[in-house]
Parts: C-alpha cells; sequence; structure tokens
C-alpha cells in the first residue's frame, strides 16, 4: 500500500517525528492538531475556546486538501480540550464546521496540551471516496 503525507508549519513536526496528515489507501488519519497561528509559531486567539477550536478544524482541512480529500470525508474526530466546562464553546466551533456532513465525535478533558495557551486539539479519521 502506498502513504502520501502532508505537513504543516508546526515546529513540532520535525521534533518529533510525524506528519499532519497521512493517508494509507482511502484511509486518513490526521494527528492531534493544535490551534497555531498562520506562522507556525505562535497560538492562535489565547483564552478564546470558540476560535481556537475553529482554526484546529480549519488546519484539518487544509492538511485533508494536501491529500485530494473534502472534509465531508471526514468520519470521527475527537477533542481534547484542557477545560470541558467549556464544551458548549468547541462544540459550537464542531456543529458549525460540521453542520452538513457531521462525524462521529469524542471530547474529553485533558491535564495540558504542549503549550498552556492552548485549550484544544482536535484529531480527525477520514475515509476518501
Amino acid at each position: 500500500m502506498e502513504f502520501s503525507r502532508a505537513f504543516s508549519k508546526a515546529p513540532w513536526e520535525a521534533k518529533v517525528g510525524y506528519c499532519r496528515a497521512l493517508r494509507a489507501g482511502q484511509h486518513i488519519y490526521v494527528t492531534g492538531t493544535a490551534p497555531i497561528d498562520e506562522e507556525g509559531t505562535g497560538v492562535h486567539a489565547p483564552g478564546d475556546a470558540y476560535a481556537q477550536a475553529r482554526r484546529c478544524l480549519e488546519l484539518i482541512e487544509a492538511a485533508l486538501r494536501k491529500l485530494d480529500v473534502e472534509r465531508t470525508a471526514i468520519v470521527r474526530t475527537r477533542m481534547f480540550v484542557t477545560d470541558i466546562s467549556r464544551w458548549q464553546e468547541y462544540g459550537r466551533a464542531h456543529g458549525e464546521f460540521f453542520a452538513q456532513c457531521p462525524p462521529t465525535t469524542t471530547m474529553v478533558e485533558v491535564k495540558a496540551l504542549i503549550d498552556p495557551r492552548m485549550l484544544i486539539e482536535i484529531e480527525a479519521d477520514a475515509v476518501a471516496r
């Protein structure tokens, strides 16, 4: 089976040894995607749970496009959040983003993410048509 990989500007990719997304046949796996800014060096919208969730989803969509896959192919997401009491903010971004094609999802509270200003990280799995 042939693998295709997509990378982003995240500084951790080279340090940790991973890619943003990997396509194995029809299956696409998008790694935990944090709300990094446009430059790839800072955090997008510190303190804003909705904006950070939206940014994660936009980065996931960009990675999928590099592999010629649309967001409608996403079948599962996993949201790792640092404050589950803000679930409605994260959920609103997720719900808006997937209004026409809702995947299965899980939201789990975690102790911390790689940068303390990050409130959420999202993984996604997709199946290409």
